[in-house]
């Protein structure tokens, strides 16, 4: 046969596929209404074994891995339908923003006080603690109103501890933005390049500059935020030590520049997170968060993105994290693993209200981030 004839003949065939199709998801619809009817859960697992051991057993043993999936993706398909028509839209309540805030930041100069007033601009009131675990509490605790918090930097990647800390704690995000990142070399007055044996600063600010640093062949230390690494050079007074920090935070700190524009890469952003403890959702808001685990079985997470296909949701974001010990309770086993997602969407939206009930119901850990702005 010739290649059209071949094609031809896909066509065909494709028509029946689709028509059986409809008529599959037609009698899903049916069974949703009888399971809603006898109050029955739409996942029905040894339902689904049978199914897909039948279909196999029609065919060839090269063929039979590939028919798994199939249906396996059909019965994704039919619950995803199912759950539509089952489930009830209990809608997102969301608290006012606070007008006049009080936010809290790492340290007076670090980019995260930037971030703060890009945020809320001059309608807040800055309130600086040691490290991010503080923020988390003080935000826990009803100190502040807001917290601020780096949660990944566009060359060095995520902030580890901010993801532990995620876990943690109980929070919503409520908006996110890009701080534009240019780390200067700052030491003591009078210092120049030659004197400097040691760098301190913030682990990602480390890793945004490791390839002048190599090259210098500086030793370094790590410190909880770039400003507190520029506040304890200028404190020492020491020639051999220096800070990588913004040039703004140098200054504030009485410190002179020895090497401007030291990051890696030109364009260089930390995302920041603006966090609070109960529930606002910004009428712009665009983005979803959550995380939560799936099975540690063959096809799990195809089988959680099959669910964000079918809605037509648009993932921009997907990580995994080994499950913390704050989450040991949950371990199967060593090699589990913590997902965060961020997809585009809004709890306005009927359809993604019901999805998020859906994982609420059917995963062992899931918890609902926020549904914010990007500023």
């Amino acid at each position: 046969m010739e290649l059209k004839e071949l094609r031809d003949e896909i066509d065909k065939i494709d028509d029946e596929i689709a028509e059986l199709f409809r008529q599959r998801t037609q009698i899903a619809c049916e069974i949703a209404e009888y399971k809603r009817e006898h109050r029955m859960e739409v996942l029905q697992t040894g339902r689904e074994d049978e199914v897909i051991k039948r279909a196999q057993s029609k065919m060839p043993p090269e063929l039979a891995d590939g028919t798994k999936l199939l249906f396996t993706t059909l019965m994704d398909i039919s619950k995803c339908r199912q759950q539509q028509l089952l489930t009830e839209v209990k809608p997102f309540v969301p608290e006012s923003e606070v007008a006049f805030p009080t936010v809290g930041a790492v340290t007076k100069g670090s980019y995260t006080a930037d971030a703060c007033k890009k945020f809320c601009g001059g309608n807040c009131k800055i309130k600086y603690y040691p490290d991010f675990a503080s923020v988390f509490r003080a935000v826990e605790d009803e100190a502040i109103d807001y917290g601020v918090i780096p949660i990944e930097n566009s060359t060095a990647g995520e902030v580890a501890a901010t993801f532990d800390l995620m876990l943690r704690h109980r929070f919503y995000i409520c908006r996110s933005t890009m701080i534009p990142i240019n780390h200067v070399l700052a030491g003591v007055k009078g210092a120049d390049l030659g004197d400097v044996e040691v760098v301190m600063s913030h682990e990602m600010a480390l890793k945004q500059c490791s390839n002048f640093l190599e090259k210098c062949g500086f030793a370094y230390e790590e410190a909880t935020s770039t400003a507190k690494a520029a506040e304890h050079v200028a404190g020492l007074k020491d020639r051999s030590v220096a800070a990588v920090c913004s040039a703004s935070c140098a200054e504030l700190f009485g410190l002179e520049v020895l090497a401007d524009d030291i990051t890696d890469i030109r364009d260089n952003y930390t995302r920041f997170i603006m966090i609070s403890k109960d529930l606002q959702i910004p009428k712009d808001a665009s983005v979803v968060s959550l995380c939560l685990t799936v099975p540690h079985t063959a096809g799990s997470l195809y089988r959680l993105l099959t669910k964000f296909a079918y809605c037509g949701l648009n993932l921009c974001r997907i990580e995994s994290k080994p499950m913390p010990d704050a989450l040991a309770y949950l371990k199967d086993d060593a090699f589990e693993f913590i997902f965060y997602l961020d997809f585009i969407g809004s709890v306005k939206d009927e359809n993604v209200v019901k999805l998020l009930t859906d994982l609420e119901r059917n995963m062992k850990f899931y918890r609902f981030l926020g549904n914010y702005e990007e500023i």
